[in-house]
């Protein structure tokens, strides 16, 4: 082979592998736009199952409350609600854009500011239909709570699909 033909085919085998560098470069990016956005997908998955977890635990303490009410001790009671009330309200900024939307934050607020008032500054009423009130409120604090957990659980499972 002459020089000549030498570099022909070296002009050419550069051109083709100029070629599989653009062609592999562009495969490459695709894949790393695909990656991204699995990756954003799965931080949104873990995101909300963590939003599902912490109203669960709000739940369970929810729960603690209703116990300490139904038991009427009136320490752990206050305890439990000045807590609950606590992490309800970082919550539900915290995990604002988890939650669902008819999620009645205000509602949960309202009657756990009612039961604690209530037992700080009246204890436990004797009057069975005031005792009745004051268990549903407890009551309605702990469905919220669970409706809202089994809410966004749900939101996962639809994300998952």
């Amino acid at each position: 082979m002459s020089p000549s033909d030498w570099n022909w085919l070296l002009a050419i085998a550069g051109t083709v592998g100029s070629v599989a560098g653009v062609v592999f470069s562009w495969m490459a990016w695709r894949q790393a736009k695909g990656a991204k956005k699995a990756a954003e997908e799965a931080a949104k998955t873990v995101r909300i199952r963590e939003t599902a977890d912490e109203f669960l635990r709000l739940a369970a303490d929810a729960k603690d409350l209703l116990a300490a009410v139904q038991a009427r001790e009136k320490d752990r009671a206050i305890e439990a609600a000045n807590n609950l009330g606590h992490l309800l309200m970082t919550a539900r900024y915290h995990r604002a854009s988890y939650l669902p939307e008819d999620f009645s934050r205000d509602l949960c607020v309202k009657n756990l500011r009612k039961v604690s008032t209530w037992i700080v500054s009246e204890g436990f009423p004797e009057n069975p239909p005031e005792m009745a009130k004051l268990l549903k409120s407890c009551h309605q604090i702990h469905e919220s709570f669970c409706g809202i957990s089994g809410s966004v659980q749900r939101r996962t499972e639809e994300v998952e699909r």
